[in-house]
């Protein structure tokens, strides 16, 4: 490194480390002008951590009982001190119902609990007792990752603790094999570093082209009381970047070897009330991207065998060459977010019960981030430019229909006289919509639309995949520019043991549309489409993972190979799985934003 300036990292990392031992603000508690609790005082807290399976709920002769007894003993429950760690109030505060509310949804942000409740029972005296009901999902998994998409393939083989000792640490050892991933290597995540509301994360490992390492320490805003929140993240990778051809056969990929490197340090305070706040951020950030093995190293995959690679020729070097552009760049982030949301729990949107939080209101991010002449590194570019990045989230609901809208978008302005580059957006509308609370149907939908212009760096979407036009394979139709509809009835069946596992049926149809672009490879789609059904399955009853089961069937599709069967453990659409489109974000080279602080890492 070459001029570096050690100075402002030193500062922003006394001041992370500050505030990383201190606590959250969590705001005036409701206290009347004579010093006396308007509510009422918490005089004690109860806590109820169940553990997976309720067997009260089930009948004495139910041959299954003694399994899920025996589940229930393998199972170490969430401890109670985690939990009490987690909430937001203690004993002899005064009684504030909003604080009750955060605390359960905060607890319900971790994976390795379903459900969990903050209950207010007001005693004669006038006081309460809080009561905690929490249950836990399974955490122990061991995952052999098979995929049935494009053939049975095992993809995974993984043993994974989400909640280790009932702490909340997850300790999770892997080998991928799927596509051009070999990866093998370990992850270690702990929500509550050294007693605090820290989150760390630490992982190792290898890849087919070499290694990677990444380390997080984060501190998100509390819930909607926290004050102050801070990051610091590194991550670096040797891995391989797919292009799509679009052949159906004989040279069907291209696998070009790349090494990234992410360094971010990272501080924000929230200002206003619960409910309507604004944000102010400041980091320090730097992105690297080399291409050591390039042309020599580029490789081709036939007829989709990712097991036999073969050297790329001149024209596959020179097609993918214009996003060939290594470069290390420092920037000083400005951040500002205005935060106007609060929650509800419907139930039946993206699982078979209310057990998912469901943002409703309006958050909008603004990243604006200048070069620096700092941390530069020899023989690489380091761009003279004004990077900019934002989000739009919205929701709303009336009645029975539920709608939300996710617009994000990036670029950079270069003062070398190139004007915008790397300029990337994507909007997504998702509407749900149910003729009563009660009733068996959701009808889903969604509009999508994503695009990169002017793109320096290795990016390519394609139109096929568990995400777009499930009929279509995942290396189908490639391009820079994408338009998707979905429309789908997820029923609900009380059959056969609602107490027992969540079941459904869905019937489903995709629209999408790909242009091509200044992409390699890139293609003039045409408009395609796929319909399909299948089954969508949680267990335990309540559980938020949703299973589900489709055959997809393609409709305006020139090769007209058969339908597609898919097996997919996540419900991958909807607003409980978020808006993230995958291929977009391998793209991007600078992820900083005020929505890296408002949740824990998982």
């Amino acid at each position: 490194m070459e001029n570096a300036r050690p100075c402002p990292l030193w500062v922003l990392l006394a001041m992370l480390i500050t505030m990383l031992v201190s606590s959250p603000e969590l705001g005036a508690q409701a206290i009347g002008p004579d010093g006396v609790c308007e509510v009422g005082r918490v005089t004690n807290i109860v806590v109820d951590n169940r553990p997976i399976f309720q067997l009260e709920t089930l009948e004495e002769d139910s041959p299954l009982r003694w399994v899920y007894r025996l589940a229930n003993a393998l199972h170490i429950t969430t401890r109670q001190s985690f939990i009490l760690r987690e909430i937001l109030f203690d004993e002899n505060d005064c009684l504030d119902p909003f604080l009750l509310e955060e605390s359960g949804r905060i607890l319900r942000q971790y994976p390795f609990i379903a459900n969990a409740d903050v209950v207010p029972v007001e005693q004669p005296d006038g006081t309460y007792h809080v009561r905690i009901n929490t249950q836990d999902e399974w955490t122990t998994k061991f995952d052999l990752g098979i995929s049935i998409d494009q053939g049975i393939q095992l993809e995974r083989i993984e043993l994974t603790e989400e909640n280790l000792f009932g702490q909340g640490i997850l300790a999770e050892g892997y080998f991928a094999r799927r596509r051009e991933q070999r990866d093998a290597g370990f992850l270690v995540e702990h929500p509550r570093l050294f007693g605090t509301r820290t989150d760390a994360l630490f992982g190792y490992g290898r890849t087919r082209v070499g290694n990677f390492l990444e380390q997080e320490l984060a501190y998100p805003f509390v819930g909607e009381v926290g004050r102050f929140a801070g990051r610091e993240a590194y991550r670096r990778r040797d891995q391989l970047y797919t292009y799509a051809t679009g052949n159906a056969v004989d040279v069907t990929q291209v696998l070009l070897p790349l090494q990234e490197e992410w360094l971010e340090i990272s501080l924000a305070t929230r200002f206003g009330r619960p409910g309507r706040l604004g944000l102010l951020g400041l980091g320090l950030s730097r992105d690297r991207i080399e291409f050591g093995g390039f042309p020599n190293d580029v490789e081709v995959v036939l007829d989709n065998d990712f097991s036999s690679t073969f050297p790329g020729s001149d024209q596959t070097q020179e097609i993918i060459g214009s996003q060939i552009n290594a470069s290390a760049t420092a920037r000083i982030n400005l951040m500002l977010g205005l935060r106007q949301i609060r929650y509800i729990r419907p139930a039946r949107l993206d699982t078979h019960a209310e057990v998912i939080d469901v943002p409703l209101g309006i958050d909008l991010g603004l990243t604006v981030a200048r070069s620096i002449p700092a941390f530069r590194v020899r023989n690489l570019e380091s761009h003279d430019d004004v990077f900019t990045r934002f989000r739009l989230f919205a929701g709303h609901n009336a009645s029975q229909i539920f709608m939300f809208l996710n617009i994000g978008g990036q670029g950079r302005h270069s003062f070398k006289g190139d004007g915008w580059r790397d300029l990337f957006a994507a909007a997504d509308f998702y509407t749900y919509l149910r003729t009563g609370a009660s009733s068996a149907h959701t009808f889903f939908f969604r509009t999508s639309a994503t695009g990169g212009w002017s793109v320096e760096t290795p990016f390519q979407l394609t139109l096929g995949g568990r995400e777009a036009v499930r009929g279509l394979y995942e290396d189908d139709i490639p391009g820079g520019r994408r338009v998707l509809f979905t429309l789908e009835d997820r029923i609900f069946l009380k059959w056969p043991s609602p107490d027992v596992v969540d079941f459904g049926f869905t019937l489903f149809a995709d629209v999408g549309r790909m242009w091509a672009g200044e992409v390699p490879h890139g293609t003039d789609s045409g408009w395609r489409g796929s319909v399909g059904f299948g089954l969508r399955m949680g267990f335990p009853a309540s559980t938020r993972a949703v299973g589900r089961i489709d055959l997809a069937f393609p409709i305006n599709d020139p090769v007209s190979r058969g339908p597609v069967f898919r097996v997919t453990l996540i419900e991958l659409l909807g607003i409980g799985s978020g808006f993230t489109d995958h291929q977009l974000q391998k793209a991007l080279r600078n992820p900083v934003g005020p929505d890296l602080f408002l949740t824990p890492m998982r």
